[in-house]
């Protein structure tokens, strides 16, 4: 999985852009931005944050074709 791919998929089911969902989990947005460029990984404790905020569990985040609806 691509969890950058992820992150941006439920960033925008909330209406939110990159930038602001790392504003609201207190991430580096540039570092948001080298890794999707660069079709990186994002560490488990940066996907724990921003599950955090957008009040997922870290299985709901992994879970394939999970979205908001289901």
């Amino acid at each position: 999985m691509n969890t950058m791919n992820r992150v941006k998929e439920l960033a925008a089911e909330r209406n939110l852009t990159l930038y602001e969902l790392a504003q609201k989990c207190e991430l580096s947005y540039p570092s948001l931005r080298q890794t999707e460029k660069r079709n990186g990984q994002l560490r488990v404790d940066t996907i724990e944050r921003i599950c955090k905020e957008l009040g997922i569990t870290l299985s709901f985040f992994f879970a394939e074709g999970g979205n908001l609806e289901a």
